[in-house]
């Protein structure tokens, strides 16, 4: 199930992940993140993850095609969660994209919204 969250303001769009994530999570979500592409030019993600079950293949498909046709348009990412695979993604992710991703630990929120929400020089 996605979650938009408070914190999401101008080019920050902030998520939490949990449960379930299907297609229609990414119907809400992909339209979203376009818009605020069409608005800013480039825009911060925040992503909580937490208990993800399962992400359905046309969900991740979805997701890998516009990765793919956005890898410019994203400064930073910040992916917060308990598994270790969130990290091996993150590093897996960054050769394919211009944006900074960094992940975080569940007791380092607060430190990934301050890091996601600051201006970069």
């Amino acid at each position: 199930m996605l979650q938009l969250l408070e914190e999401s303001k101008g080019d920050l769009v902030a998520f939490q992940l949990t449960g379930q994530v299907d297609k229609r999570d990414y119907d809400v979500m992909l339209p979203l993140l376009e818009e605020k592409i069409k608005q800013y030019g480039k825009i911060n993600i925040y992503a909580e993850v937490q208990g993800v079950e399962d992400i359905s293949l046309q969900a991740l498909w979805d997701d890998i095609k516009f990765d793919f046709r956005h890898a410019g348009d994203f400064k930073k990412a910040a992916i917060v969660g308990d598994k270790k695979w969130l990290d091996w993604l993150t590093v897996m992710a960054t050769p394919f994209t211009t944006a900074k991703v960094k992940y975080f630990e569940p007791i380092q929120r607060t430190t990934a919204l301050e890091w996601i929400q600051e201006e970069e020089e």
